[in-house]
């Protein structure tokens, strides 16, 4: 788990480093830093309640998705109405200057086939992350599924990169190579790949004690005989 906090604070460094001299809005980067802390914590907190909700009640993953979807879209219809009204100066970045503009929200995704694209793709993609979120959550535990969702930060600098979005920085490998070994000995991948390892030095030390026997007969001070039976000492 250390490995892949280092690996994310790596990445988060070299936009710290390598980024945007130039902000004139200093505020507006600390209260957007801010809200993305406490999204952490209630995410932290979120994930580690479906675990016991859902393993407590032995629910299918696809029947927890479509309950938490249902109730979200209920609780967020009904605070769509109410920011519709609420202005939020140049915080709210739509015509009317409010926290959120439904009304001119549907009129992009009718005017735009690119945005209707996009809306339907976020809405299937997400259904997909949850149900597969959930599912990882139910067998194995929260914390993994933490774990393989930094994954997605990968995915998406992948992608950044392919289509000219982002800056390649070397700083940024170098975080998401650590990210990615310290996901695997979490989830001990790297197990097999040890194993056959200290199999591979194991049977070469047998064969080159076997040579040596070979070689210099009962003359070896590592080669110890019992009759016609053959034992290879530690030396």
């Amino acid at each position: 788990m250390f490995t892949v906090v280092a690996g994310l604070i790596i990445v988060g460094l070299s936009d710290f480093i390598f980024g945007d001299k130039n902000i004139s809005d200093i505020n507006g980067v600390i209260a957007g830093d801010l809200l993305i802390l406490i999204a952490q914590v209630i995410q932290a907190v979120q994930v580690v309640y479906e675990e016991k909700y859902v393993s407590k009640y032995n629910i299918p993953p696809l029947q927890a998705v479509g309950w938490e979807g249902f109730f979200g879209f209920c609780i967020l219809s009904i605070l769509l109405v109410p920011m519709y009204y609420i202005p939020a100066g140049s915080f709210g970045d739509n015509p009317r200057h409010v926290l959120e503009d439904a009304i001119d929200g549907f009129h992009q995704i009718a005017n735009s086939p690119i945005v209707l694209i996009a809306t339907i793709g976020s809405i299937t993609s997400i259904a997909f992350f949850n149900f597969a979120g959930i599912s990882i959550l139910k067998e194995l535990s929260a914390t993994t599924r933490v774990v393989l969702d930094s994954v997605r930060t990968l995915v998406i600098w992948l992608v950044s990169l392919a289509v000219g979005w982002q800056s390649f920085f070397y700083l940024q490998l170098i975080g998401f190579m650590t990210l990615v070994v310290g996901m695997c000995i979490y989830e001990n991948l790297l197990a097999p790949l040890q194993r056959q390892v200290c199999t591979c030095t194991q049977d070469s030390q047998a064969e080159t004690e076997e040579s040596r026997a070979l070689l210099y007969g009962k003359d070896s001070p590592d080669i110890q005989y019992s009759g016609d039976d053959l034992y290879i000492g530690e030396g």
